[in-house]
């Protein structure tokens, strides 16, 4: 833009900046994961670019998964039942992204019900598993090989024996 399609904004910018001239307002999110490629602040959160490695490491007492940003926040997708908001560290599912096999891990300190479901970009579900009644560890592969590049979501339903049932989502990247 040169100088003179500028000069056309001017009164714009001029009573933007008199009504409030301090305040500055951007998307709010909370993360729940620092990358060491980036990182956040209560206001924002950075990313310099994602892993190309899509392996998981662990160690006893450490898992290393280079996985997704997934900041804590509605505004994009607009899921209000952001997985790791709900279910916290008891489901992990990586790697993310992944180009064939999809871990899951749950691990409930009291017997319940679980089920998924593999949703697609377009919500269409595309694959449903009932693991039925659980207590402790729960783990699982889904073959991801078929389904095509794009983005995915894992619908998780727990249902505790005694409790409130609750439904977490966590985005997936399939390459």
């Amino acid at each position: 833009m040169n100088f003179l399609e500028c000069r056309k904004y001017w009164p714009i910018l001029f009573l933007v900046y008199c009504i409030n001239p301090f305040q500055l307002i951007a998307q709010p999110i909370t993360p729940f994961t620092l990358n060491n490629g980036g990182g956040s602040s209560p206001y924002m959160e950075w990313s310099i670019t994602e892993s190309v490695s899509v392996a998981s490491f662990i160690a006893p007492g450490f898992s290393l998964n280079t996985g997704v940003l997934q900041p804590n926040t509605n505004v994009v997708t607009s899921i209000n039942e952001y997985g790791p908001a709900v279910f916290g560290s008891q489901i992990t599912i990586g790697p993310n992204p992944t180009s064939n096999i999809l871990h899951i891990k749950a691990r409930f300190t009291q017997a319940g019900s679980l089920s998924y479901q593999l949703i697609d970009a377009k919500s269409a579900i595309i694959f449903t598993h009932e693991a039925g009644t659980i207590f402790n560890i729960y783990e699982k592969d889904i073959l991801m090989e078929n389904y095509p590049s794009g983005v995915f979501y894992m619908k998780v339903y727990f249902k505790p024996s005694t409790g409130i049932a609750k439904t977490g989502i966590y985005k997936i990247i399939k390459l």
